[in-house]
């Protein structure tokens, strides 16, 4: 018996002492799902997203690496404080995330909905300081300012809803990244650039991940865009740049493939084995991405972020009536115009989950006219008005089904259902 208590006795005094955790909201100042929540002294500000701290009430000093949740500052290639250096913004991010934690005395308040969380081996925390006697949350401001995109996480989930909706309105201000021109005159500044993203593979993603791809097209019809040294990348640390001959035409389209198609003139082979684009998903998780093509400068030239939540409406919502015929003979989808003026379908996706049909040019609608897409046929017979979606096999269920016309933000444009669904 002494020795059993003997052994419980130094067992005890060997294991660090517990945390001074307890529980509280995950986001600071926000309504939403309880976290494990602790307060820790800062011991040094890494970048924009990341710094070392020393837990209160762990028994320890050992510092530790946290990554803030729901944030993506850029990327620093110097991390001296005397002689930092990085992608354009990624410095700002750093002095303002130093400058929150000086004015809260060096503590900060850290949060998990799941303590074992990491990213690279960081622990993933919401992290806020204190000002005006309240905690605030840090990946809010630095978001709000423009020094951050939203880095939407599954296991960190609960600041998803409100950062995709402050990262929204920081584009619609133009503020820090989103000032197409802050990093300095970039190449072709005068041409406009439209990018969309088809996020959403046809099927499984995760073995289909040629199925996501980038568009961007160059809205200058005069002046060709040449692409060397430009990079797109999502809200996490993947980056596809292009090549040094890389060039959009005026008027053109180029597409960056995820996976590894491309024939490096119009079509960009990304070279990935797996999905880069998270899903937009409209649960308690509140999942979605974003694509972002920077210039050489490292100006935001073209992006999109999706799904949309702020300032939501497009031009064909209302224009267009769709309706649906799932007989396996004559499946199809039939898209009228019911405006008096002409109607451009490039650049929207008709969607019966979980398959998608892409416009592409020559898909302009008339006034009154009405375009069939046929479930099955071959791309290459397409006409003007008659579309074939290329499957050998049917894919709308007869006994109920929804079919949405959308933008790839995920606004629904229109929308038909029969039998057990409803839009």
């Amino acid at each position: 018996m002494r020795r059993a208590l003997l052994i419980a006795l130094l067992f005890l005094l060997a294991v660090p002492a517990a945390a001074d955790a307890r529980r509280g909201r995950c986001v600071a100042g926000q309504a939403g799902p309880t976290c494990t929540v602790w307060t820790a002294k800062v011991v040094s500000v890494d970048d924009g997203d990341t710094l070392d701290v020393d837990i209160r009430g762990d028994g320890t000093r050992r510092a530790r690496r946290i990554r803030i949740a729901g944030l993506q500052a850029m990327e620093q290639s110097r991390y001296s404080a005397r002689a930092r250096a990085g992608d354009c913004h990624a410095v700002d991010a750093t002095l303002r995330l130093e400058r929150l934690v000086r004015r809260s005395g060096g503590v900060v308040r850290l949060a998990a909905q799941d303590p074992e969380s990491r990213s690279r081996g960081r622990f993933i925390r919401t992290v806020a300081v204190r000002s005006g006697g309240r905690w605030r949350d840090v990946g809010t401001g630095q978001i709000n300012a423009g020094l951050g995109l939203w880095w939407a996480s599954t296991s960190e989930s609960a600041p998803n809803s409100s950062y995709r909706s402050l990262l929204q309105r920081a584009i619609a201000a133009r503020r820090g990244l989103f000032d197409s021109d802050a990093c300095g005159t970039g190449p072709s500044a005068a041409s406009p650039l439209k990018l969309w993203v088809n996020w959403d593979a046809d099927g499984d993603d995760t073995a289909n991940p040629a199925g996501e791809w980038v568009k961007i097209r160059n809205l200058d019809t005069v002046n060709a865009v040449p692409l060397g040294g430009w990079y797109l990348r999502d809200s996490g640390l993947r980056r596809y740049t292009f090549p040094a001959d890389a060039t959009i035409a005026p008027g053109g389209t180029i597409t960056v493939d995820v996976g590894r198609e491309g024939d490096d003139q119009t079509v960009f082979s990304w070279g990935l084995r797996a999905p880069v684009f998270e899903n937009a998903t409209y649960d308690e998780k509140a999942m979605g991405d974003g694509a972002y093509l920077f210039d050489p400068l490292g100006n935001v030239r073209a992006l999109m972020v999706y799904p949309c939540t702020v300032a939501c409406g497009d031009p064909l919502v209302g224009a267009v009536a769709v309706s649906a015929d799932p007989a396996v003979l004559r499946e199809s989808v039939t898209l009228t115009n019911v405006t008096s003026g002409p109607l451009d379908l490039d650049g929207y996706v008709l969607k019966s989950p979980p398959y998608g049909y892409h416009f592409g040019t020559a898909s302009v609608l008339q006034p009154g006219e009405s375009m069939r897409v046929l479930v099955s046929g071959a791309p290459e017979d397409d006409e003007p008005l008659l579309k074939h979606w290329g499957f050998a096999r049917p894919i709308l269920r007869n006994g109920g089904d929804v079919v949405r016309l959308s933008t790839y933000s995920d606004i629904t444009v229109a929308c038909t259902a029969w039998g057990d669904k409803t839009c």
